[in-house]
């Protein structure tokens, strides 16, 4: 039944991709000769270049789970974390209901003494960081367009950067606060939330927060490295915002890997720096393939090297459903 559900979702996705991408066709005036023109006079260096980002991003991610697991007073190598995150990264996009965060936890279990959930909060805690970075600048980034350029870049980013915390603050207090209720049937969730959100705003949250930016300095100079190889050259706090958006966009459940939402985005946005839709969806493709197709065939490697059950990931999967649901109750 489960399995049953999760490629219905994925054919709903698919179908929500080709529509998207239809209507995105159906609005722009796409001229095939300019899209292949731009492809054809692609900067090989450069793109081969770019290549190396998804590696070296996902290096630096995985060294910053592996401080969590640690500050969570359990040892792991990071040849290990490395390398779970790397397989993660590839079983999340080959599988209809993208289960490789599962995949991380089932990797780190087996190799260390950590219980379920205590595992399960690492990679929530994690995602916390990565998804910061998307709220912050998804924030700066509607500041800066909706003002049609009044606040700068800058500018916004440090709003951006502000509204974030503020609320990562107060969430945090709120969590605390509503604990103190005991007659709340989700003060398990609460509890949960709370350590999360405390692991990012705690005395370590400093050095993780600055790996987070070193990640994504690198992921945002990779793209800039894509942009150049296409003859686009925009300041790398501007693609740090688009980017960003377009995260934001390709997290939204309607479409598969992103198709569709991302280029519908980078079509809008980069509209904006007088670039042609067919530079845009050019640029879209080359990304998808140096991130997500070259990095999930790197990630292979590492799964056939750390080989682990799909079967296994999706009964975690069901443990952590369980879970969920009996703290809820």
């Amino acid at each position: 039944m489960k399995t049953t559900i999760s490629w219905r979702s994925l054919l709903v996705k698919l179908a929500g991709s080709v529509i998207i991408l239809i209507v995105l066709f159906r609005f722009i005036d796409f001229d095939r000769d300019s899209f292949l023109l731009t492809l054809k006079n692609l900067d090989i260096r450069l793109y081969t270049l770019s290549l190396t980002g998804v590696v070296l991003v996902l290096g630096i991610k995985s060294f910053r789970w592996l401080r969590i697991i640690q500050a969570d007073g359990h040892t792991y190598k990071f040849s290990r974390s490395f390398g779970a995150y790397m397989a993660s990264f590839t079983i999340g996009i080959i599988t209809p209901g993208r289960i490789g965060e599962i995949a991380r936890l089932y990797y780190l279990r087996q190799e260390t003494e950590i219980g379920f959930l205590p595992a399960f909060k690492t990679i929530v805690s994690d995602r916390i960081f990565d998804l910061g970075v998307l709220v912050m600048l998804g924030i700066a980034g509607l500041l800066h367009y909706a003002t049609e350029g009044l606040v700068s870049t800058y500018l916004a980013i440090l709003a951006g950067i502000l509204i974030f915390f503020l609320f990562l603050f107060f969430g945090l207090i709120l969590a605390k606060r509503m604990l103190l209720i005991q007659s709340l049937k989700i003060s398990g969730m609460l509890k949960f939330a709370e350590d999360c959100l405390g692991l990012s705003l705690g005395k370590k949250a400093p050095l993780l927060w600055l790996i987070t930016l070193l990640a994504y300095l690198v992921y945002y100079g990779a793209i800039w490295l894509i942009f150049k190889s296409v003859g686009i050259d925009l300041p790398l706090a501007d693609i740090a915002i688009i980017l960003s958006i377009v995260g934001l966009a390709t997290i939204l459940p309607i479409s598969w890997a992103g198709f569709g939402t991302r280029e519908i985005s980078l079509v809008y946005l980069l509209s904006k720096y007088q670039i042609p839709a067919e530079t845009a969806i050019s640029f879209s493709l080359l990304q998808f393939v140096a991130f997500f197709l070259w990095g999930s065939l790197i990630g292979l490697i590492f799964w056939l090297l750390m080989p682990i059950s799909l079967k296994q990931i999706k009964e975690d999967g069901k443990a952590l459903h369980e879970i969920v649901r009996s703290k809820r109750t």
